[in-house]
């Protein structure tokens, strides 16, 4: 591997806690920035400068990165720092390279409740200020400062509910050996230990201090339970936890457990990492009205042979020097409505992209995601724009990758590429958040008030 791909996987591994969501101290003051902004699209005036006009674009969008202790090279908190690197600022926004937002702008659904990329406005008002000098202004003009916290200090949802997790789990403390391969401990089930039966209405994962922060690569924590066994939450770089529909949740019964499956990627000396998960419960003795799996793994590798719903793995198989494609169906056995998406490829990812076949053979582009392997980027779907399939519909998965040279990312384009946990492996699955919608009537009533909406408010 060369060296520059080993280092650029180290920043990746950080990045985890760089998040496309802003941390719960900074969040409330961020949107009110983000409101008090002008979001036309009209150029700005000439008399542009960073504390009146540029200074909240970059808290809102920007600083979450761009702050010492992060992962972004350098820092954008004050005008000094911003000033230096004001030109580099304006190309990489100019051409959508930052705020990272890995999705293709031109198909599919346009609508998100993460959305945190910046207007055409917004970059014209950047280019104006750079153009013009990048004078400072009046720092009288300047929105409150953020007060930024490391990952391992804060939960992104305690703002949103008002207190912090209801529950609060600990992984078991293991040690990431330096400069080795990529690690990925022994599960080790924890009893819970609740009382009575609880529905979860958020969850989130974060490291207990900085340094298991840094290491992190990704988490795929199970739930154990009399119910039967299944995912609790899966996290990785870009992607922190997950908020449930406001009628959704998930249920955690006396005596579950929870296994965590961890993937450490070692640095440069040994770190003994300890990640926490954060539980946020609906009150006690209330029940959502829908039971929801959260994001669910769908593959687009399989083959024929393969049992119900479960791909072969083994046929992800990528010549060198070559492109490949590879696809996956899947028949919903229920009404389902999509809350999220995102995906998960290694270096070698180029796109992926979700389809639904409907069963009357209309067929819709639901996403494409422009896959970039340092964020991991849940795509959170506003509510009137969730895709609404009823069963019987097939998802078609699709994933392209790009084993050449005109990958930067790709390691050794001479390479045959097989499936794999590590990252110079691949794997060609997408994570859909979903809950099933039982009752035929309920379902038909959420796409009747669906149609019902102007044709302008569903554009």
């Amino acid at each position: 591997m060369r060296i520059e791909s080993r280092q650029w996987l180290a920043e990746a591994a950080a990045a985890v806690m760089c998040l496309t969501l802003l941390p719960a101290a900074a969040s409330a003051q961020a949107q009110d920035a983000r409101v008090a902004m002008a979001r036309a699209s009209a150029a700005p005036t000439a008399d542009v400068t960073f504390h009146k006009d540029v200074e909240a674009i970059l808290q809102r969008s920007c600083q979450t990165c761009h702050r010492p202790g992060s992962v972004a090279p350098f820092s954008m908190l004050t005008y000094e720092e911003a000033r230096r690197y004001a030109q580099r600022i304006r190309d990489y926004t100019e051409d959508r390279v930052m705020p990272p937002w890995p999705y293709d702008r031109t198909v599919g659904i346009q609508s998100f409740k993460n959305d945190h990329t910046l207007t055409d406005g917004e970059i014209a008002t950047i280019a104006a200020w750079v153009d013009g000098g990048a004078p400072e202004g009046n720092a009288a003009d300047a929105p409150p400062p953020i007060e930024w916290k490391p990952a391992s200090e804060y939960w992104e949802y305690e703002e949103f509910y008002g207190r912090p997790p209801d529950l609060v789990i600990e992984s078991p403390p293991y040690v990431v050996q330096a400069n080795g391969m990529d690690q990925w401990p022994e599960p080790v089930a924890e009893v819970i230990g609740l009382e009575g039966e609880r529905w979860i209405r958020a969850i989130e994962i974060r490291p207990k201090d900085p340094r298991s922060g840094y290491v992190f690569h990704h988490g795929n924590p199970s739930l154990e339970q009399e119910a039967g066994r299944g995912g609790l939450i899966a996290s990785a770089v870009g992607k922190r936890g997950e908020i449930y529909p406001e009628d959704a949740g998930k249920l955690i019964q006396p005596g579950a457990r929870v296994s965590f499956g961890m993937h450490f990627h070692p640095y440069d000396e040994d770190v003994e990492a300890v990640m926490q998960l954060g539980l946020w419960f609906y009150p006690e003795g209330e029940r959502p009205k829908y039971e929801t799996p959260g994001e669910v793994q769908f593959r687009a590798d399989q083959s024929t042979g393969s049992s119900r719903d479960i791909a072969r793995r083994a046929d992800l198989l990528i010549p060198p020097n070559s492109t490949a494609t590879y696809q996956g169906t899947y028949v919903l056995r229920q009404n389902t409505r999509i809350q999220s998406l995102r995906g998960h490829m290694h270096v070698r990812g180029k796109n992926q992209i979700l389809e639904a076949i409907y069963p009357d053979g209309r067929r819709e582009l639901i996403s494409k995601l422009n896959w970039d392997h340092a964020w991991h980027t849940a795509f959170v779907y506003e509510n009137d724009v969730r895709p609404l399939l009823p069963r019987g519909t097939v998802l078609l998965i699709t994933s392209i990758f790009d084993n050449t040279a005109d990958n930067p990312l790709n390691p050794d384009p001479n390479q045959w590429v097989v499936a794999g946990s590590r990252t110079v492996d691949e794997m060609s699955h997408i994570w859909v958040g979903l809950t099933y919608i039982p009752d035929d009537g309920e379902f038909q009533a959420m796409v009747e008030e669906r149609e019902r909406r102007p044709m302008a408010a569903r554009d």
